[in-house]
């Protein structure tokens, strides 16, 4: 931990600051997707089988929104085909962007940054949209897209971190949430609302168990799912794993709490949260970093959102509610009257921190590029600049302020108060 720098500084306010672990020793990502794609002769059998029975694998990619290191993983693939010199099964890929919207512009630059010269026999590349009903059908109890309900042999690429209602993402999710119809999505998200759907949380967590409900049921139908798994800080690689879904997605987890979640002693009075791209990209990207690290902070305190937000508040439904309900009763009666949205647990959850009559924390949005009334109707106040940021919410917190917590990267990163 470390002092903060680059405020004005109440003369009684001492800064900490906590961020990823660093590792001892980073070894090289061909090293180490090397030793990951070697240990065993399971990259190879699931290879084999495919072209041997004239099947083209099918890559489930993440889309930008995630730091998963695809082109690594693509460039170690196609080197381990390379030296076996054994007839090599054909690739399409499948980008699993779950919700999310990109343009054309954005997807073609996307495409480049991953596949070019990646000398993998790529035959098609599809971008998933939850809402386009030519492109789901059904596959394991719910609409999945075309290239999913097609493929026999599945090859996601996921990065395993820290998620707040998910427990972890990882390529488990990318092969189901990241592929699912927008409704299935919202059916699976509504568990976010549940007290058991936590940060690093798998059992009894109900929105992981509802992922793998459907991973087992994708099974089920004859398919052969072989995951990559990756560990990704600053956006360096330094861990991966090959296998099924949740066996690499287990093997990482410890390693995963280890960099990204870290304890403060007690709450403190104000939290400055860090939010780089690409969960910096809007506000409903960014609200992960409040949902990190909100205990963090003591009822009545302070948190700073650094964010740049080129993309703004991020899917309207997010602030439709927030406007429609200005308190916590008020937003969880609207979701009990009219049913679960997606979007709708952030909501409900930001209204619970910033509520007087439950947590009353208040929140600071440092960003150019969101308006002022769309700020007030998140429960926020917009700034331009930190120092600003920070008299107000000294100014406007309940009681004396002496501690302040720095998070970096804050999106992935979370910040709790107690023993470990």
């Amino acid at each position: 931990m470390g002092k903060h720098w680059g405020m004005n500084n109440p003369s009684n306010l001492k800064w900490e600051a906590v961020g990823p672990l660093p590792v001892a020793e980073v070894r090289s990502s061909e090293e180490i997707l090397s030793d990951a794609f070697n240990d065993s002769g399971v990259l190879g059998s699931f290879l084999d089988d495919a072209a041997t029975k004239k099947e083209s694998v099918l890559l489930v990619i993440n889309d930008a929104h995630r730091f998963t290191r695809t082109r690594e993983a693509l460039a170690a693939l196609a080197g381990f085909v390379k030296r076996r010199h054994r007839p090599s099964a054909r690739f399409r890929a499948l980008i699993a962007a779950g919700t999310h919207c990109f343009s054309e512009a954005q997807r073609r630059e996307f495409e480049v940054a991953t596949f070019h010269d990646c000398a993998l026999d790529i035959q098609e590349v599809a971008w998933h949209e939850a809402t386009i009903p030519t492109d789901l059908v059904d596959c394991a109890g719910v609409r999945m897209h075309r290239c999913v309900a097609d493929s026999k042999f599945l090859l996601p690429i996921g990065s395993v971190e820290p998620h707040y209602f998910a427990g972890a993402t990882g390529a488990h999710k990318t092969v189901t949430i990241g592929c699912m119809a927008h409704e299935d999505i919202e059916r699976n998200h509504a568990c976010a609302l549940s007290p058991r759907s936590n940060i690093a949380r798998l059992d009894g967590n109900p929105v992981h168990e509802g992922i793998v409900t459907i991973l087992h049921a994708l099974e089920s139908t004859g398919k052969r799912i072989l995951a990559i798994n990756e560990i990704v800080r600053d956006h360096i690689l330094i861990a991966a794993a090959l296998g099924h879904p949740l066996d690499t997605l287990h093997a990482l987890m410890s390693t995963v709490v280890d960099v990204y979640i870290q304890r403060v002693a007690q709450p403190v009075d104000l939290l400055h949260l860090k939010v780089p791209m690409p969960l910096g990209c809007n506000l409903y990207q960014a609200d992960k970093a409040l949902k990190n690290n909100h205990l963090a902070v003591r009822d009545g305190g302070g948190i700073l959102l650094e964010a740049a937000c080129p993309e703004g508040i991020g899917p309207d439904a997010f602030l439709t509610l927030l406007r429609r309900a200005g308190d916590y009763e008020s937003a969880a009666r609207v979701v009990e009257a009219e049913g679960y949205r997606l979007g709708d647990h952030k909501a409900v959850k930001l209204r619970y921190l910033t509520d007087p009559t439950k947590r009353g924390v208040n929140v600071a949005l440092v960003s150019s590029c969101i308006a002022l009334a769309d700020a007030r109707a998140a429960g926020m106040e917009i700034f331009t600049d930190n120092a600003s940021a920070l008299d107000w919410l000294v100014g406007n917190s309940t009681g004396p302020v002496s501690r302040g917590l720095v998070v970096e990267d804050a999106g992935c990163v979370s910040a709790t108060a107690g023993p470990s």
